[in-house]
């Protein structure tokens, strides 16, 4: 199999420590990382404390037909579950509701959460913990209950041999299904409240990084502390290069081929690759040659790039209506 990662081995996350993605950032892939499990599921890791990532982590769940993971509840944590390709089932505000590709369910802290695979395909979720469960971390060597301390030596070793798996392309398409459910039907407060599905087409517009976006996961439509923003990068457009000062993101490469900007270098990517961009690593994407699609999670929401529009004031938010992100790529 050929090697994933578009980059020099200087910013593969395989071959950085923590230290060094904490303060320069790395390049890693949506199918290289460790794995373990994440209540009765496959998760494999590629952002998270082992990366040097501190207010959130992303891990890749794969769900073969027929599995269910366990039922459970964060008194603390949020989570987002983005459904990259397949079709998989999320338990949300008190039933069972479809998750297809390119919906992002959001769970609030303090309600129970599930998900299974009733289909005939495989079904690949990406999902964003804010902040990071540690404790899903314990069972595999990753995190040292007892000194409280993140295992680094295990993590540098387990993310240098960790297998490869070919991933499917992204199926990101709008969807309407289950409109009691959808964000843009509902009052942000219930949102908050209860949790909500989403659409990665779908959301506030924001052109503040110079690519048409939509702000899809952030405080105007009811999250807290996860975030996710999703941009179309036209051919030969470079967006402004640019850091965030309390945020770490993860940004994913969904569709599409180009450079991110990352360790104060510009380096090639292709759908599947992740910029890893801790708090205050500078970084960037431009498109080569095609277009492509952006879509970053980070925690807390930017609140950077919400300060300067009319969405933010004195602290409090004021989101317009949602619209879909509508490009002409003919």
């Amino acid at each position: 199999m050929s090697n994933p990662f578009s980059s020099s081995q200087t910013l593969d996350v395989r071959y950085r420590s923590a230290d060094q993605i904490r303060s320069g950032g790395a390049l890693a892939n949506l199918g290289n990382g460790p794995v373990i499990d994440s209540h009765g599921t496959p998760a494999r890791l590629i952002a998270w404390p082992g990366t040097g990532f501190q207010t959130e982590a992303v891990h890749v769940l794969t769900l073969e037909p027929g599995h269910e993971g366990e039922r459970y509840r964060y008194d603390m944590a949020e989570e987002a579950f983005l459904c990259h390709s397949g079709t998989a089932e999320v338990w949300l505000r008190g039933q069972w509701v479809s998750l297809e590709p390119g919906d992002i369910a959001y769970v609030p802290e303090g309600a129970e959460r599930a998900i299974r695979n009733t289909g005939k395909r495989e079904a690949i979720l990406v999902v964003q913990i804010t902040p990071p469960q540690i404790d899903l971390y314990v069972d595999h060597g990753f995190y040292n209950e007892e000194w409280a301390v993140i295992n680094h030596d295990a993590s540098d070793k387990a993310r240098a041999t960790a297998a490869t798996v070919e991933m499917p392309e992204a199926e990101f398409e709008f969807r309407e299904t289950h409109p009691e459910m959808r964000a843009w039907n509902l009052e942000w407060e219930e949102v908050r409240r209860s949790g909500a599905l989403f659409n990665v087409l779908m959301g506030t517009a924001f052109s503040g990084i110079g690519l048409p976006m939509r702000l899809i996961l952030w405080p105007g439509a009811g999250s807290r502390s996860v975030g996710f923003n999703y941009a179309y990068d036209p051919n030969g457009v470079t967006d402004e290069l640019h850091t965030h000062p309390v945020s770490d993101e993860c940004l994913i490469m969904w569709r599409g081929s180009g450079k991110f900007f990352i360790g104060g270098s510009w380096i090639d990517a292709k759908a599947g690759d992740v910029a890893l961009a801790p708090c205050g690593v500078a970084h960037g994407h431009t498109s080569v040659g095609d277009e492509t699609w952006l879509g970053g999670f980070a925690s807390p929401p930017q609140l950077d790039l919400l300060m300067p529009t009319d969405y933010y004031d004195k602290g409090s938010f004021t989101a317009p209506t949602p619209t879909r992100l509508e490009v002409d790529t003919d």
